[in-house]
């Protein structure tokens, strides 16, 4: 190895922390404060009636809200049941208020009922995406604290 590939390469290697340095103090780190939840169930049967949630942990959970359908839920200290039973079948989705958007809590399904309320006996494959959505900030206020 010449001494010019050498000089190179420790001058590439001094821009390595300076970069995950820039990516880190610039790059997008989520969503903090209040705002919502966004649960999305992904079936591996296609379109769903209705299904029941346990969530555990998360930041002060508050109400629930679904379109296309109807939520049931009740919260206590340390986890919420939610039910969410669709007008017609499709995508379960529901919305959970929340203090910090950016303490995601872990959701389980419990039972999944096709599109003429029968039961599905197993719960394999069934997924669950959980994304943070904050509030937009009052006027005056600027973007996230």
């Amino acid at each position: 190895m010449r001494v010019g590939n050498k000089i190179r390469g420790v001058a590439l290697l001094g821009w390595v922390p300076l970069l995950v340095w820039a990516c880190d103090s610039t790059g997008p780190d989520g969503p903090k404060g209040p705002g919502n939840l966004s649960v999305t169930m992904l079936s591996p049967n296609g379109v769903e009636g209705s299904a029941v949630f346990e969530i555990t942990g998360g930041a002060d959970l508050s109400f629930t809200s679904s379109q296309g359908g109807e939520v049931f839920y009740e919260h206590v200290p340390g986890s919420s049941r939610v039910v969410v039973i669709l007008d017609d079948p499709g995508e379960i989705n529901f919305r959970v208020g929340t203090t910090d958007v950016a303490a995601i809590p872990d959701v389980s399904v419990l039972q999944v009922a096709d599109g003429e309320d029968q039961l599905r006996p197993s719960l394999s494959g069934y997924e669950v995406i959980v994304e943070g959505e904050e509030f937009p900030s009052a006027p005056g206020q600027g973007g996230r604290p």
